[in-house]
């Protein structure tokens, strides 16, 4: 698909993106000059957005995102986004040249090695500092990670489709992930269905479900509900999908794309927490609300070339895993910065204090730190134990990111009360910035924020960032996101433990066959995990000897 028929087709689709031109570009590093393609600005972003959509965030129809109190600032947050790969002194993390000489993105960048992945991680660390340090889990390149699941393996979901008429899926498949690429799109993920009644065996029947309602020559009708999506307001396309359940039907196994101006679609959010305009007391909460969202379909007409699968059960519980395999890689990094923000949080706090130097504290402050190197641990280890996937990408341990995510959940309230204890009061009680500078008010203030360093207003900053980012519902929506991100933490045990070197007669179980004196596994065991895909089948989770860092 060329430049000119992707440009048509965001333009008949309605992303709003503008035609842009190539233009030479001096790369600094090789000394000469490249063919680049001019990168999706801020602006452009913002435009983008003016699509007709339909938004409401809680009892407001929301007719320009860009615009709108409840809305703007995450827009404005987003759009800071694309605008950090036209900063020239970040090129090098934020961009790459690929082989065609075109400066492209670093979200495209295709790791082949554990050099590449650690080049990509560093990116992606980068996108997360600077948006506030984690205040969005769905940035355009956490979302578009998820991608690479079909990039690299496309057959099974055409092959594996009932309902299609014989159609090869994967072309539009294909196409699609070069329409996005080109653009800069962002996808968010709508992949959770409506809550069911487990006590009713004919419950999905019932259910609001997303299904397909009638096949066309031209694609397929769908209608009905997915119940939970992140940041949609704010994405160019609405990746759907679903997750397994017992009892799903096949009309319901659905996955592709539609833009976010559809007809058809409604977005509806959550009230929003934003402290929209307030940067001063809410230097956090202020900056915007990515706002998860209940999406209906009504008859909404989605073609062929943007359907990935469908009707397969089967298909739909192998799947999903290795979609959101790559968001928990990134979901790590990202709450390893975070873990990195509370260990110097607590630090400028107690050293403000003066508390910073007493034994006790010390102690304390060392357990924030033990939460933080632990964390960087399980990135660096899922980087260096990484495998080559049968495509050719070298993926990080799964394991190991895994189960580094499953630490960070499991002692997040533990960290956050720490933070909040040795803060204190502080943490809490503080004047607002209004108070500060009244004349009547601040000779009587200042004093009460007087600390062993720094400045007295130093400590209101810090307060405020504590209270945004641990005692507010702002603050309390992050975590809980983190909680469900991609994949709850049980439903990721689950999963993990169904990878066949996981099984009774895989190497895991080979020390202790030697010591008890068992005879050696005759084959690994095959699962459910391993019965159908052949992504699943050939090296997923396990390091090929070569690949290793030494």
């Amino acid at each position: 698909m060329g430049t000119a028929a992707i440009l048509r087709d965001i333009q008949q689709r309605g992303t709003g993106w503008p035609a842009r031109r190539e233009s030479p570009m001096h790369d600094g590093c090789l000394g000469e000059q490249k063919k680049v393609a001019l990168m999706r600005t801020g602006d452009e972003y913002l435009e983008s957005l003016r699509d007709g959509r339909v938004v409401w965030v809680g009892g407001d129809r929301i007719d320009d995102v860009t615009t709108h109190p409840l809305t703007r600032a995450q827009t404005r947050r987003m759009a800071r986004f694309y605008d950090l790969h036209h900063e020239p002194e970040m090129q090098d993390t934020m961009t790459f040249v690929d082989d065609d000489g075109v400066r492209r993105s670093m979200m495209w960048f295709t790791h082949t090695d554990a050099e590449g992945l650690r080049r990509k991680r560093v990116y992606l660390e980068t996108v997360v500092r600077e948006l506030d340090g984690g205040a969005t889990g769905r940035t355009p390149c956490a979302n578009n990670y998820g991608l690479i699941t079909y990039e690299e393996d496309p057959q099974p979901w055409s092959d594996q489709s009932v309902g299609t008429g014989g159609r090869d899926l994967t072309v539009g498949i294909r196409s699609f992930l070069e329409l996005v690429k080109e653009g800069d799109l962002n996808c968010a993920f709508a992949f959770i269905d409506p809550q069911l009644d487990r006590s009713d065996p004919s419950s999905a029947k019932k259910s609001p479900a997303l299904r397909v309602v009638e096949t066309r020559d031209d694609g397929i009708i769908v209608a009905g509900v997915k119940a939970v999506s992140t940041g949609t307001p704010f994405a160019d396309y609405i990746h759907i999908g679903v997750f397994f359940r017992p009892g799903i039907l096949p009309e319901q196994v659905i996955y592709g794309a539609v833009p976010a101006n559809t007809p058809g679609v409604t977005i509806l959010s959550r009230e929003a927490t934003v402290r929209d305009g307030d940067t001063d007391n809410h230097p956090m909460s202020s900056g915007g609300d990515e706002l998860e969202c209940t999406i209906l379909f009504d008859d909404v007409f989605i073609p062929w070339d943007r359907v990935f699968h469908i009707g397969s059960p089967e298909h739909a519980s192998l799947y999903p895993q290795r979609i959101f395999d790559w968001v928990h890689y990134e979901a790590l990094i990202r709450t390893m910065v975070r873990a990195e923000l509370m260990v110097g949080l607590a630090l400028l706090m107690t050293e403000h204090l003066g508390t910073y130097q007493l034994p006790p504290v010390q102690a304390r402050l060392a357990r924030l730190v033990e939460f933080y190197q632990t964390l960087r641990a399980h990135v660096i280890a899922s980087e260096t134990e990484g495998f080559m996937s049968p495509a050719g990408l070298y993926k990080p341990n799964v394991l190991l990111f895994d189960f580094g995510r499953s630490y960070y959940l499991e002692r997040y309230v533990e960290m956050r009360n720490e933070v909040v204890d040795l803060a204190g009061r502080a943490s809490l009680l503080f004047p607002t910035e209004e108070q500060w500078n009244h004349p009547e008010l601040h000779d009587w203030l200042e004093p009460l924020q007087s600390g062993a360093v720094g400045k007295p207003h130093d400590r209101l900053r810090i307060s405020r960032v504590i209270r945004d980012l641990f005692l507010s519902d702002w603050g309390d929506r992050i975590s809980t996101f983190e909680q469900f991100n991609g994949t709850p933490l049980l439903s990721t045990r689950m999963l993990t433990m169904k990878r066949s070197e996981l099984s009774p007669s895989g190497p895991l179980t080979d020390l202790a066959r030697r010591i008890c004196g068992l005879e050696a596994a005759a084959a690994p065991e095959v699962t459910a995990y391993t019965e159908q895909a052949e992504y699943a089948r050939r090296l997923d989770g396990v390091r090929v000897e070569g690949s290793r860092v030494r």
